[in-house]
């Protein structure tokens, strides 16, 4: 049953809050929908999770928030949009919300007329947190909504009921018009995505103002409408870069200008004077948070790979594999493969960084040589692989995760409380009971077999095969590094140099990282580290094979001579930097030796 059509003369709180968890929940209704017609400025297919989780994060902040004032309501709105945006139209909402709450400052609830000024103000910072507008855009549609509130209460319109349908009117022929202004929209048959958002959360509101509720009937999705949008490239840069910077006086319009001077493109800075959001597309993530660094303390990184979301557009298989960066893997089989990696975090002092994002193998080693204190590895937040987690799932894959053992970390921890989240779609979380190149293995399996074709319980089923057959063994150059690490007492260092020997460390079958043995020398020794991880192999089955090493790639490579000759059925043996999760405990000149029985496509 429909309301009555009784004018409504002004906004409290409770009514204002009620509208925007209409809206909002009509936009996670149509997520799908928007991550399918995304185009610009790249086809990464995620502007409709990126809106749900900056909207989400809104509703979280606004759940006990107070609401006798519209002024505070709405601090913790921009707040929280602050706090939550993700891509660039989460970016450009945020500064939407900013521009917003500064023009009720002071104000308990907001009448036509005020609305209509927060509205224009929200706008007009939309467009300046772009370093390089667009238009037929997001902002594009901000500002032609908030012109036909102005024009209207410019008439005379006092109630908001009205207003707002006015308004809505507009900003739906605005985005009709969206491809008249941007020719890759009328390229592919689509309007601009965060546009799209923003009026479907403009919808939302108006059918709660209509009708009391949420309207659960959304419009027809047209899957058809989005033409083959395969046909696109994500552009010059690969990866969708953003972080918060905290500090005093924060000038962004500097921070801005910095980062123009960078090889880069996308560039929204939203926020205000202690606190900016920056979002960006680069080739190197790391140089962003190094310019950053100038502006203040650099909180909530995130480097996602563009390329590797547009690929999820053409599937291959229905499963797609999900593992963290304690899995040691080449990075031209994570890329061969499909496979999504979540960063662990990693900080020396109070200098945070994306393990193999904002910090190379080289760097990481160099600085662990150089600095005084242990660095400290981290878990990723749950909401990074929520973020993965509903990016793969809307677009209909089943999901896969294979975590470090969780005897290591609480990475694994964190990713079955984001799987437990996931609305839509399956995810499962498979404990490792392993870590570095085991754990690397156990996710080129599942990876491979997800190619293959089999579905998401034979992926599971073939990694509790291969879990307990897969065994990792690395060994320091120094011990030093594992017992500032905390993996090695104290005394096991100091019988080790006195007997002249080498401790092997291994992972458990339960998943526990513990010596292993021990090897007569000190430090790193290709010959027998091969030797030592050949005598656990059996002489009848095919391995594959998985090394990693410290900054050490000679040893390395001396280290698969001597497996190859040592063992006769290696399938393959593979390479790679050893990542900081196991580095910060093995040091400069470790090495690592991971091996899984092969399976045949056969089998």
């Amino acid at each position: 049953m429909e309301r009555s059509s009784a004018a409504i003369a002004y906004l409290d709180a409770p009514r204002l809050l009620r509208a925007l968890s209409a809206g909002i929940g009509h936009v996670f209704q149509r997520r799908e929908y928007l991550n399918r017609i995304n185009v610009f400025p790249v086809p990464d297919g995620d502007t409709g999770t990126n809106m749900a989780f900056t909207f989400k994060t809104i509703l979280e902040a606004t759940a006990n928030s107070p609401q006798d004032r519209v002024d505070k309501l709405m601090d913790h709105v921009a707040d929280a949009a602050l706090d939550g945006a993700r891509g660039n139209s989460g970016a450009i909402m945020a500064q939407y919300f900013h521009g917003f709450r500064e023009a009720i400052a002071g104000r308990r609830s907001l009448s036509a007329r005020r609305l209509a000024k927060a509205a224009s103000a929200g706008a007009e910072e939309a467009w300046k947190a772009m370093s390089k507008p667009v238009p037929g855009t997001l902002p594009t549609v901000l500002e032609d909504f908030s012109q036909e509130l102005t024009q209207r209460v410019g008439d005379g319109v006092t109630d908001i009921q009205a207003l707002f349908a006015h308004g809505l009117e507009r900003a739906r022929a605005s985005l009709a018009n969206t491809p008249n202004q941007l020719q890759v929209l009328k390229n592919a048959g689509v309007v601009d995505a965060g546009g799209q958002g923003f009026v479907d959360l403009l919808e939302g509101i108006w059918t709660f103002m209509v009708k009391g509720e949420v309207d659960a009937a959304v419009a027809d999705l047209q899957k058809d409408l989005t033409g083959n949008l395969q046909e696109f490239d994500v552009g010059e840069h690969r990866f969708c870069t953003e972080c918060v910077v905290e500090g005093e006086n924060i000038d962004r319009e500097q921070v801005m200008a910095r980062l123009e001077a960078l090889d880069a493109s996308s560039l929204v800075v939203a926020g205000g004077r202690n606190r900016v959001r920056v979002h960006i597309h680069v080739n190197n993530p790391a140089e962003v948070f190094l310019a950053c660094e100038d502006f203040g303390v650099i909180r909530q990184q995130k480097a996602d790979d563009m390329e590797r979301q547009h690929s999820l557009m053409d599937h291959v298989g229905e499963v797609a594999i999900v593992t963290d960066s304690g899995a040691d893997i080449p990075l031209d089989e994570l890329e061969r493969l499909g496979i999504q990696m979540v960063p662990v975090r990693l900080s020396f002092g109070d200098r945070e960084y994306l393990d193999g994002v904002s910090l190379t193998a080289a760097d990481f080693y160099r600085m662990l040589a150089e600095e005084p204190e242990a660095p400290l590895t981290s878990q990723p937040p749950a909401q990074d692989f929520s973020r993965t987690y509903s990016l793969l799932t809307s677009h209909g894959y089943d999901v896969v995760s294979v975590g470090l053992s969780e005897h290591l970390s609480g990475t694994i921890a964190a990713a079955r409380q984001a799987a437990s989240r996931v609305e839509e779609g399956n995810v499962r979380v498979i404990d490792s009971l392993n870590a570095t190149t085991g754990q690397g293995l156990l996710a080129m399996a599942a990876a491979e077999a997800a190619m293959e074709g089999l579905d998401a319980d034979q992926v599971e089923a073939l990694l509790l095969e291969l879990i307990p057959a897969t065994r990792v063994f690395a060994q320091a150059d120094d011990l030093a590094y594992a017992v500032k690490g905390g993996r090695v007492p104290a005394w096991v260092k100091r019988v080790a140099d006195f007997l002249r020997l080498s401790p092997v460390l291994t992972a458990s079958k339960e998943g526990k990282m513990s010596v292993g043995g021990f090897l007569l020398g000190r430090g790193a020794n290709p010959f027998k580290l091969a030797r030592k991880v050949t005598r656990q192999m059996d002489e009848e089955v095919m391995y594959r094979v998985l090394l990693a090493h410290a900054d050490n790639e000679q040893g390395a490579k001396e280290l698969r001579h001597h497996i190859l000759e040592q063992h006769g059925r290696v399938h393959s043996c593979h390479i790679t930097d050893a990542g900081s999760a196991l580095g910060v405990h093995i040091g400069p000149g470790g090495l690592v030796a991971g091996f899984s029985p092969h399976r045949s496509r056969s089998s």
